[in-house]
């Protein structure tokens, strides 16, 4: 019986982020709710456990098409790379540089962050867990 509870406390200890609601819409600083057009993050059904993050640019503005939206992504099974996409690397223990700068959005506890390198890279922040997402030269054909 204790070998059932500890493998049920392991499970829920490794799904950890994909156990985030990732389709919750992202909030600013005083706590109002961001339109998708400016900020969002999805779970594309085309590439399992990968998720998105879709931030208009520049920050903070309302985007009329895609063109206008730098994507990052959490896809640490490398499914993209194996689709031969040139993706950069994914740092799920990152430490924040020192230009990066809280942008006030929040999801939840997850904070966004974004650095002088915002043009390779994007930062999520939760208490003490940084994770570096690397930022898509080319966007996917699915959502």
């Amino acid at each position: 019986m204790r070998l059932f509870v500890v493998l049920v406390l392991v499970a829920f200890v490794l799904a950890g982020c994909g156990g985030r609601d990732w389709d919750e819409g992202w909030s600013d600083a005083d706590g109002n709710v961001v339109p998708d057009d400016v900020l969002e993050t999805f779970k594309a059904e085309c590439v399992d456990g990968a998720i998105f993050l879709l931030v208009a640019w520049p920050l903070g503005t309302r985007v009329h098409n895609a063109a206008d939206r730098h994507w990052y992504v959490r896809d640490p099974e490398g499914t993209l790379e194996s689709w031969g996409m040139e993706v950069g690397p994914l740092d799920i223990d990152a430490a924040l540089r020192d230009s990066a700068r809280n942008t006030g959005y929040r999801l939840g506890d997850l904070q966004l962050w974004l650095g002088r390198d915002a043009r390779k890279a994007a930062y999520l922040v939760e208490g003490e867990t940084v994770e570096r997402w690397p930022r898509l030269t080319e966007r996917i054909g699915c959502q």
